[in-house]
Parts: C-alpha cells; sequence; structure tokens
C-alpha cells in the first residue's frame, strides 16, 4: 500500500496527525504494534469492571488544543472532572473521557486508515520513497515518515534499518531518556476512602498516584481504583509477578482504599514518561522526508503530545512537496 504520507504510533500524537494531514487532502495511514489504539491513553475493560490505567486526564494550556477539545466536549466524548483548586480557567480544569479516556482515540480512529497489531521491524529508503516492513511480511510505502511512538523505539528502528546514521538531529533524539511506569487495578468490594474528587497525587512512599475511577465517571459495577507506582518502585519490580508488586501497592494504598479488595491486576508502560523531553515541537528532516512527534517532546503532557502531532502534520503540508496536492 502506499500513501504520501506513513505515520507510526497510533497514539494521540499520531490519531491527531493523520487527521490534520486528511484534513488537508493529504492520504495517510497508521501503523501499531498495539490491539488498540490510543496508546498511554487506555482504558482497561475486564468483565464489568473499568479503569483508565496511562494518563488519568488532561489539561488545557494552548489555545489551539482548546480549540480541539471544545469539540470533543460538544461531540460528548470528554467532560471536565475538577478544577485544580476550585478555580476555573486555562490549565486549571482537569478533562476526562466520558468513558474512559481511551474513547477519544476510538473516536478519532473511525475516520482514518489505521493498521493495529502491525508491528513495523525494518525501514528502507530508496529513491525517495519510504518503503516499512512489518513482522508478519506485510509492506507499505510513503513519500514521507512520521515516527510518533516512544523516540527510543524510534530509533531503535532507525538504527536497525541502517539509517541513523544519516539522521539530522539523530544525537538529541536518542538523548531522550524515558521512566518506567507500573499501574495497579484494584475492585473493592464497596466504596473507596478516597476523597473527592477521587484522586490523590503522594510524594512519599512507593505510590505516586491513585484515583477513584467511579469518581471519574466510569460505570463500573463495582469500584475500580487505579494505583501508579513511583518509577524507582516500578523499575525494581519490573519483573516481579503481579502477586508481589500488586500486594505491594495495594498494601501502601490501604488506608486510602476503605473497602475490601476483591480482585487486581498490574500493567506496565515500558516508556511511562520522558525524562528530559526535546524542548521542540517535533522534529523534521526534510531531506530524508521523516519527522518525529509524541509525548518525547515539550512537557511529556496529553496536549503537547497532541500539538506535536498536529504540528508535525502542518510543517509536512507546508513543506514543496505537498502545496498544491
Amino acid at each position: 500500500m502506499h500513501r504520501q504520507v506513513g505515520i507510526i504510533g497510533s497514539g494521540i500524537a499520531g490519531l491527531l496527525c493523520a487527521s490534520t494531514l486528511n484534513e488537508a487532502g493529504i492520504s495517510c495511514f497508521v501503523l501499531d504494534k498495539g490491539r488498540g489504539p490510543g496508546g498511554r491513553m487506555a482504558t482497561r475493560y475486564r468483565g464489568a469492571f473499568k479503569w483508565d490505567h496511562g494518563a488519568q486526564y488532561f489539561t488545557l494550556q494552548d489555545e489551539r488544543f482548546q480549540s480541539i477539545v471544545i469539540e470533543w466536549e460538544r461531540l460528548g466524548l470528554v467532560q471536565k472532572w475538577f478544577d485544580l483548586k476550585g478555580v476555573e480557567g486555562m490549565g486549571s480544569t482537569r478533562y476526562v473521557g466520558t468513558d474512559g479516556i481511551n474513547s477519544i482515540a476510538q473516536y478519532l480512529k473511525k475516520s482514518l486508515e489505521v493498521f493495529q497489531e502491525t508491528r513495523v521491524d525494518h525501514l528502507f529508503y530508496e529513491n525517495t520513497i519510504w518503503h516499512l516492513e512489518t513482522e508478519k511480511g506485510a509492506r507499505f510505502t510513503c513519500d514521507e515518515l512520521v515516527c510518533t511512538q516512544p523516540i527510543p523505539q524510534g530509533i531503535s528502528l532507525l538504527k536497525s534499518s541502517g539509517l541513523f546514521e544519516g539522521l539530522s538531529d539523530g544525537a538529541l533524539l536518542d538523548s531522550v531518556r524515558y521512566e518506567k511506569g507500573l499501574s495497579t487495578l484494584v475492585v473493592l468490594a464497596g466504596a473507596s476512602a478516597i476523597a473527592e474528587p477521587g484522586c490523590l497525587r503522594l510524594k512519599d512512599g512507593i505510590i505516586a498516584w491513585m484515583a477513584d475511577n467511579s469518581k471519574k465517571g466510569l460505570t463500573s459495577e463495582h469500584t475500580c481504583v487505579t494505583l501508579q507506582a513511583q518509577p524507582d518502585f516500578a523499575k525494581e519490580h519490573w519483573n516481579s509477578l503481579d502477586a508481589v508488586r500488586g500486594s505491594l501497592m495495594i498494601e501502601a494504598a490501604k488506608a486510602y482504599l476503605g473497602s475490601e479488595v476483591t480482585d487486581f491486576h498490574c500493567h506496565r508502560w515500558g516508556y511511562a514518561f520522558a525524562k528530559n523531553p526535546i524542548k521542540a515541537t517535533h522534529i523534521r528532516d526534510g531531506a530524508l522526508a521523516i519527522s518525529f512527534a509524541g509525548d518525547g517532546f515539550g512537557k511529556s503532557r496529553v496536549e503537547t503530545a497532541a500539538l506535536s502531532g498536529v504540528l508535525a502534520a502542518e510543517e509536512i503540508i507546508q513543506s514543496n512537496k505537498f502545496l498544491g496536492s
């Protein structure tokens, strides 16, 4: 399959990059190794239970992203959760998905050509055309390539394909490091003891964050609580059994749970957030026709990742290659 632009990664950056290109009449496809879109904007379903287990909410600090969120709100995809310290306004309001934060990605995917469970394991760049080969033997081609997966994954793919040495800003991109993340998803027999608005950020101990998903508006038969570990704990217990790491996190959160734990399971995030994100919105190498965008840029937030994808698309649209297409 040939399209003008190929995008690797169906997180918020990749999906909004594709949407922006489509609106400009530029054909594109999105490839992602995961089972569903959204990346860390993830909602886990397990029977009758439901958790946001990656990104928990997002804020608005940029008017461009505000216009996108206003449309999502009009469509019923998102809603306000709470205002920080009771103060409304730009940057203070916390937004969540009305049916889980992944509902945003599911909506965006509907109008795009997205291939999930499609891992790209080799790249070629020949005669100004990118060739993307997948682990299952499929081949896609495009005139421009956009990498929106975690930056180390994109760099690793270029290195294994023998293309890294020709990349401008390669050293800068290769310098980005990510923290590991670990979420424990808990089912309670009754209500939680987490005070309104239903979340708590901790500085000491092994728990960094906890949230009562029912107080975010996610309907479920029982109370579902998300516990997120401090990075050091996630790293230490990366290969521990769920029975070990999950139990330790539950014990640390016991005072806030308030009810008997009836079930739990854990989820690991290899690239939870960038420790040293690049101070730019995105990077494009025009000579090689490749761009990098996503949560490794800006402040490693949902908003900056979203705008990174949009702005990467806009630079491609304005390039001589696609002007007038």
